[in-house]
């Protein structure tokens, strides 16, 4: 479930992706949000920065957040 059509269209551009960190094999995750979400940087070697909000709309997107809100 994508939260809105903009951070879509990074996917679609493949500038942020929806995957496991397990799946994520061509690069190096270099933050340690618990997400399934990440922006993507740099050519041949990825960088891949995992985000907690949507940088469009704002929408929570990480586990770590989800989590969180349920303990509540």
């Amino acid at each position: 479930m994508i939260c809105c059509p903009d951070f879509d269209r990074l996917l679609d551009r493949e500038l942020a992706r929806n995957a496991q960190p397990y799946q994520l094999t061509n690069g190096t995750i270099i933050t340690e949000i618990d997400t399934e979400f990440f922006l993507v940087f740099g050519d041949e070697r990825h960088q891949f920065v995992g985000v907690n909000y949507c940088p469009f709309c704002g929408r929570a997107l990480s586990r770590q957040l989800w989590n969180q809100e349920k303990k509540k």
